[in-house]
């Protein structure tokens, strides 16, 4: 039998959510809070009635999930009806986002005055040991640990945070896992879900979180085939 498909976009199937979800706005979302790897970045999801129904249920029955008229989304279709659908605090995640940024462009001044990060003629990271190199003509110059924040890829226009990007080492992206959390806790959804549309500014400013958030002393961007990879930087130190 062949996987299912998102009936919107036709790319492979990411989740199941409630009709109402698909068809609404403001409704509500609610996932699973229990989930492994596989369903990390797009967790089944449904609305408020559907959560009520639910929890006076105490599981999932066939009725249940009937009435709900669970559909095959792709991560992207997901993303929108999440957006569509979440409640937030809005001012409160503005005022997060607004001193988060003054912190980072605070830290980057000093970086960058300290460090001349940017004024070298490459960089490399070591991914096991979350290392960032800058060198000049084959000897590294700055040393800076780091972790690993989200990645921008501009074909699609999507933020992918870290510890949903299965390409990424764990150990470099166990930190963000903690600010998904504090998303979660807050109802914050772009630090709660794992993809969303967004460009370059916008992976600045969830960068500019995470470096506020992790007490970071700066963030850098790399650029890569697909756009650009942010990284909030812990330490640095002179390598000689």
């Amino acid at each position: 039998m062949s996987s299912p498909v998102c009936a919107t976009d036709g790319a492979s199937a990411a989740a199941l959510v409630c009709a109402h979800l698909l068809k609404g706005e403001g409704l509500g979302f609610h996932y699973e809070a229990e989930r492994d790897p596989e369903s990390m970045e797009c967790p089944d999801a449904w609305c408020d009635d559907c959560h009520v129904a639910l929890e006076e249920a105490g599981e999932w029955t066939d009725e249940l999930f009937a009435r709900g008229d669970f559909q095959v989304v792709c991560s992207l279709c997901y993303s929108r009806v999440r957006a569509r659908n979440w409640s937030q605090d809005d001012a409160a995640y503005e005022d997060l986002a607004r001193n988060s940024l003054e912190y980072l462009r605070a830290q980057q001044e000093v970086l960058m005055r300290d460090f001349r990060i940017g004024e070298h003629k490459r960089w490399d990271w070591d991914l096991e040991r979350a290392e960032l190199v800058f060198s000049n003509d084959g000897k590294p110059s700055v040393m800076c640990s780091f972790v690993f924040v989200g990645s921008i890829e501009r074909e699609s226009g999507t933020w992918l945070w870290s510890w949903a990007n299965d390409s990424m080492v764990e150990s470099s992206t166990n930190a963000m896992i903690e600010l998904c959390e504090f998303g979660e806790e807050r109802g914050f959804e772009r630090l709660a879900g794992a993809c969303w549309e967004g460009d370059e500014a916008d992976g600045w400013e969830v960068s500019a979180i995470a470096a506020k958030y992790l007490g970071a002393i700066g963030v850098y961007r790399a650029p890569d085939e697909n756009g650009f990879v942010f990284m909030v930087i812990t330490g640095a130190r002179w390598a000689h």
